[in-house]
């Protein structure tokens, strides 16, 4: 799928306009974590796991702890981001059944786009959490 879908483009400039606002980054992420945490649906059910990668990846890049990725990724995924939090989007999240289809459409299209991106996220993420913690208190 090379074309974006037809309601990501619409948040391409509310994600550039968050990447510069890190308190509001903050909220927003925050936000999709709780409705990602208080949502049944199967069909994000099929990219629960996905999308909280694309959170956490948006933290860690907010943080500075992360910056091994473009700009036009981050962008993109905090569109993607945005777009799963706003209930009004191209398919209403009220629809039963169908609200958040077109929301695990846009997580899977971005998840397409930026999978290199989101490998070496993947593997940076490993190797920190595989390595040993200190804190700074041990002698040798």
């Amino acid at each position: 799928m090379d074309k974006p879908p037809r309601g990501l483009k619409r948040y391409r400039g509310r994600g550039a306009r968050l990447l510069g606002s890190p308190g509001e980054l903050k909220r927003v992420l925050s936000a999709a974590a709780e409705k990602l945490k208080q949502t049944t649906s199967t069909k994000i059910g099929e990219v629960r796991e996905q999308l909280q990668l694309l959170i956490e990846l948006l933290q860690v890049y907010a943080s500075g702890e992360y910056r091994d990725v473009s700009k036009e990724t981050m962008i993109t995924v905090a569109a993607a981001v945005i777009y799963f939090l706003v209930p009004l989007d191209v398919v209403p999240d009220f629809l039963l059944g169908w609200g958040l289809v077109d929301d695990a459409a846009i997580i899977s299209y971005v998840l397409s786009q930026i999978s290199d991106e989101l490998d070496a996220f993947k593997q940076w993420r490993a190797q920190r959490t595989d390595s040993p913690k200190t804190d700074g208190d041990e002698t040798p």
